[in-house]
């Protein structure tokens, strides 16, 4: 199986354990703890195999200056996108479709397919039947975040910044922590300039079901992270367990509020 890992610094001796890395591109991605500028990236491309990764959603002004940056990166694999604007800018055997809880079911990937864009991201919110199904019936490259700290949002609002303008509370931090009322989870929120993410608190974890599910591409994301679940996580992933508390919900338990297959895209 190939892994590709998500860093949340510039350099660690364990990257070139993995298949590749997967870079968050800075000022156009958002969730991470590390962003990779233009001459990081090139210089790590020489020595691994390198994916970048473009998760924000992006304005046309926005598509016009990440093009300029985009003609300076050299040697890169392909590109995890969200914004699909990007597909005009990238050529179509370059891209990865990462549309965070959309790509759910085999329709869908087959209906990219035949636009030409052959490689994409399942989302890690289905069952292992579900898993099983997209590639039973599908022919193209799948990628499946194994590890993850999973985004259950993002805005392009200030979400932090608006809540204590609101309740006139005097705090300029960007990351808080509040509890769901009606599931009673643990909610990481994170402000990153004009825009908000929400992540789950607990950890993501398919490692047991990896034979099962048997993607081209597993993804381990060790982003918003304390140091000793990224030390368990790194040391112990190839042999399915991780000494950590996790969450694998989704994949045992069926969910209503996915794109449906009659939907697709």
């Amino acid at each position: 199986m190939k892994y590709l890992l998500i860093p949340k610094s510039n350099y660690e001796d364990y990257f070139f354990d993995f298949f590749g890395l997967i870079l968050p591109l800075k000022n156009y991605s958002i969730g991470f703890d590390y962003y990779f500028n233009v001459e990081e990236i090139n210089e790590l491309a020489k020595k691994t195999n390198v994916y970048v990764i473009i998760n924000k959603f992006l304005h046309s002004k926005e598509i016009k200056e990440i093009t300029k940056e985009l003609k300076q990166l050299k040697n890169i694999k392909a590109y995890f996108i969200e914004d699909m604007g990007l597909t005009s800018i990238i050529p179509k055997d370059q891209i990865i479709i990462y549309q965070n809880h959309i790509i759910n079911n085999y329709e869908s990937v087959n209906y990219l397919n035949n636009l030409g864009y052959k490689k994409c991201v399942i989302s890690n919110e289905l069952t292992l039947d579900e898993l099983k199904e997209i590639k039973d019936k599908t022919a193209s490259e799948l990628y499946y975040f194994l590890i993850n700290r999973n985004m259950l949002l993002y805005s392009k609002r200030k979400l932090i910044t608006n809540y204590m303008l609101n309740y006139d509370i005097n705090d300029n931090k960007n990351i808080m922590d509040i509890k769901e009322k009606v599931s009673n989870h643990k909610l990481l929120i994170k402000e990153e300039g004009n825009s908000t993410v929400i992540f789950n608190e607990k950890i993501f974890s398919a490692l047991k079901y990896q034979e099962q599910i048997n993607y081209n591409y597993f993804i381990i994301n060790i982003n918003n992270m304390n140091n000793d679940e990224v030390k368990e996580i790194l040391k112990n992933y190839k042999n399915g367990k991780i000494n950590l508390e996790t969450d694998n919900y989704f994949l045992l338990n069926e969910i209503g509020y996915k794109v449906r297959k009659d939907e697709k895209m």
